[in-house]
């Protein structure tokens, strides 16, 4: 049944008019469009918002794994400074331990050769972590056996004093370090020879110290060796100064850590002024990096 009907005037008079008779079916199936219309439109925008709102949260993961990737990195880097850190205290207390008690331990099986940390993690980020904890682990274990070996160090050192103040463990001059202890090409004639000592080239006249108490020896000059001064330490060790300009001490004089005893010179078989320095053990050159734990004349760790 009609319940009304709908005109359309067209503007033009060209156009032909149309009229709609609007019938109760026509009506709910009108208003049945109308609703889906609005409904899909609105489930099309819902499903927009979602894809949006899902590509924001994969953005901000993406973010946050970058950021957590870098702070890894940042982590790993760390751990690797504390590796060096080790070494170099593991190489310190190696020294200290020949210097000081005569002991010769080996912490280099202790320290991993290579770094898996070298590389910023990639995507395999577990399976960097575990190397990660591998490498702290494996530094916990060398500073338990250097806390070890500290702890031994200082009992049998308790009550020494007098016999650490005689070990040689300063550098007995301000210079450069030009030649180390062992085989080396001779300046004069090029063949290998045997250093038997160090090399640190100095100013003419630069002040040489004692590096440890001791008593004057020997003042005078001996073949290559120049001006030459020769320090007694103990019954076992002595330390001697070659190719020096001036002598401050003289044979019998006692002398202590810091105190000056002669002056950088080019005497005897020597190309520029330097210090020759040798320690020697019962009368045998052994290396005098071995015995030295500081630089400086003022900064003995004994």
């Amino acid at each position: 049944m009609p319940i009304g009907t709908i005109h359309w005037l067209p503007h033009r008079s060209s156009k032909v008019g149309r009229q709609f008779i609007l019938t109760a079916t026509r009506l709910r199936l009108m208003i049945l469009s109308s609703a889906l219309f609005l409904t899909g439109l609105a489930a099309l925008f819902f499903h927009i918002g979602g894809l949006n709102e899902r590509g924001q949260l994969t953005d901000n993961r993406r973010n946050e794994l970058i950021v957590f990737q870098g702070e890894l990195y940042q982590l790993s880097e760390r751990v690797m400074n504390l590796r060096l850190q080790l070494e170099e205290i593991s190489t310190r207390e190696k020294q200290v331990l020949v210097a000081g008690a005569g002991l010769n331990l080996d912490f280099s099986q202790l320290i991993p050769q290579t770094s898996p940390m070298s590389e910023p993690p990639g995507d395999n980020m577990f399976r960097y972590i575990d190397d990660l904890e591998m490498e702290i682990m494996l530094m916990e274990r060398l500073a338990a056996a250097e806390q070890m070996a500290y702890d031994s160090l200082a009992s049998y050192l308790m009550g020494k004093d007098t016999e650490l103040a005689r070990i040689p463990s300063i550098w007995p001059v301000d210079g450069i370090f030009v030649s180390n202890f062992g085989p080396r090409i001779d300046p004069f004639t090029g063949a290998v020879r045997i250093h038997k000592g160090l090399d640190l080239a100095c100013i003419s006249g630069t002040p040489i110290y004692a590096p440890a108490d001791g008593v004057i020896t020997f003042v005078g000059w001996t073949g290559g060796w120049g001006l030459n001064i020769v320090v007694k330490h103990s019954d076992r060790i002595s330390t001697r100064y070659a190719h020096c300009s001036a002598a401050c001490t003289v044979v019998g004089q006692d002398v202590n850590r810091g105190d000056l005893i002669a002056r950088v010179g080019s005497t005897g078989r020597s190309v520029a002024p330097h210090l020759h320095y040798e320690v020697l053990i019962n009368g045998v050159q052994v290396d005098p990096e071995d015995y030295i734990l500081r630089e400086g004349s003022d900064s003995a760790v004994f």
